[in-house]
Parts: C-alpha cells; structure tokens; sequence
C-alpha cells in the first residue's frame, strides 16, 4: 500500500533535514581535525587553505540547514556528538 502523498512530502522533508544537518556537522568537525592536527605541528591552522575551504564548505552546508529551519547550535551539538 502507497503512503498518501501529504505523508510522503513529510517524510522527504524530514529526510532532507537530517541529511542537512549530518552534512552540516560531519563538515564541522573535519574544519575541527584539519585545526587540530595543524595545531598539533605547532601551525597556525587560520591561513591554511585547506582549512579556510572546508570552512566556507562548513558555513555553505550550515546555510543550507538554516534555510531547513535548523538552529546552528543544533548542528553544533549534532556535530559534537558525532565526535
């Protein structure tokens, strides 16, 4: 039996969040590694290019799930419990 197509929206819906707010975290925390093993070498991790672009693709996939109504403490929280 086929899901009404009200109930189907729903659930695109919501999958389409948390896949928003998975992408949105895990980006988060790969800007967090990049940092912390530059820091690590004793480097300052603010002008290496590899972290500056995972930070603009962070802040790009937070937009994103901002748009889908999620607050960024949210994907904050998500992104720390993924740790």
């Amino acid at each position: 039996m086929s899901k009404p197509a009200w109930l189907q929206s729903q659930l695109d819906d919501r999958a389409r969040t948390a896949d928003a707010v998975g992408a949105a975290a895990d980006q988060m925390n790969v800007c967090r590694r990049i940092a912390d093993g530059l820091n690590a070498k004793g480097q300052d991790h603010t002008s290496d290019p590899y972290w500056q672009a995972a930070v603009g693709e962070s802040h790009r996939l937070t937009a994103v799930a901002e748009a889908a109504g999620i607050d960024v403490h949210d994907i904050g929280a998500e992104a720390a419990r993924r740790r």
